[in-house]
Formats: structure tokens, sequence, C-alpha cells
């Protein structure tokens, strides 16, 4: 049998065997494909970081809405008694919807008596829109004010209370103040000064 083999098999550490030559080559192949799926993987999460704190950022940063007192009309009827009619606009700057439950506003005067007050009814503001709401109310004047001047400096008050809603799920408690000064002139029937904060 020894006989019959006409050619020997050369050592393996004079010429290197084809195979080897692939594995090693197959090997810094497979570290560059892993090398390019891990920069690859982590470039894709910076990215999708970047994503989610923008998106968080800009729409899930709750912001308290605002509230102020416009076109306000009075009319004296001389004895005591003005009727008060004003528009409350309430403006969402959210990009969720927000509720709100009614709230009782009072017009003080500048002493702090109460001379009147008017409810807000409870409702909803749809994202990014300014509600409006028609006030009217009738002012007494009490028989121991004395205004000789004719005008009379009152402050409106309010504090309304409700939620963001987010997805439907996620409920944000906002409040929000509303606090306006005007004076109401008594002699021609109009406001001066008036300022909300």
């Amino acid at each position: 049998m020894a006989t019959d083999q006409k050619y020997p098999l050369a050592p393996s550490n004079i010429m290197p065997r084809s195979d080897a030559e692939f594995a090693t080559n197959n090997l810094q192949s497979n570290n560059q494909r892993r090398k390019k799926k891990l920069r690859s993987i982590f470039l894709l999460t910076i990215f999708l970081t970047g994503i989610i704190l923008l998106f968080s950022f800009t729409f899930l940063r709750i912001k308290s809405p605002k509230i102020r007192l416009e076109n306000i009309r009075i009319m004296n009827d001389g004895d005591g008694r003005i009727n008060f009619s004003a528009q409350v606009f309430l403006r969402n700057r959210n990009f969720w919807r927000y509720n709100y439950d009614s709230t009782l506003c009072t017009i003080n005067t500048a002493e702090g008596t109460t001379i009147g007050r008017f409810v807000i009814p409870d409702g909803e503001v749809r994202r990014r829109s300014t509600k409006k709401v028609y006030v009217m109310e009738n002012i007494i004047l009490p028989s121991r004010l004395n205004i000789t001047s004719g005008i009379l400096p009152v402050i409106s008050e309010a504090k309304m209370r409700g939620k963001v809603k987010v997805f439907r799920v996620f409920r944000w408690k906002k409040n929000v103040d509303l606090s306006c000064t005007m004076s109401i002139n008594l002699t021609i029937s109009a406001i001066q000064d008036l300022y909300c904060q």
C-alpha cells in the first residue's frame, strides 16, 4: 500500500493550506462587518434619541393657559346698579386639550369690598386655540361707597382649575389665575386702564 502512493503530501509548515488563508481573510471581513453594524446601531440610537428629545420638548412640554378679560361694556343705571358684560378669552398654548372646571370670578373694589360675581362655566379648549366665553353680571355699588371723582378702580380675580389631557391617558393639572385691574368711569359708562396679568 505504501508503494501505491506516488505523490506524498507536503508538510504543513512548508506550504500554508488554502483554507487557513480563507479563515484569516474571513475573520478580518467578519470583524469589519461587526464594526459597521455596531456603528450603524450607535448612529441609529443617537438619531432616535434626538427625535424623542425633540418630541418631548415640543409636544410634551405642558404650559399654563392664559386668561384675560376683554371687550368690557358697562351700563350705569344711576341708582347704584351697573350692568357688566365682558368676554373671557382663554388661550391654550399646548398641543393637547385643556379641560377646566366652572370658576367663580369676583369683582372687588380697591379696598377689598366685593361688588359683583360672575361664573365662567366649565368647558374645554382645543389644542393651540383660544376660546371666548361671554359673561354678564349686575354690579351693585354699596351705599357707603363714596365716589367723588366718578371713577371706581376695581380688580377682577379668579382661580381656574383644569387639566391638560395627553393622548387621552395622561393628565396634568394646570391652574390659571385671572387678575385684571380696571377703572370704571361712572359718568360716561366706560372702562379705563384695563390691565390683565
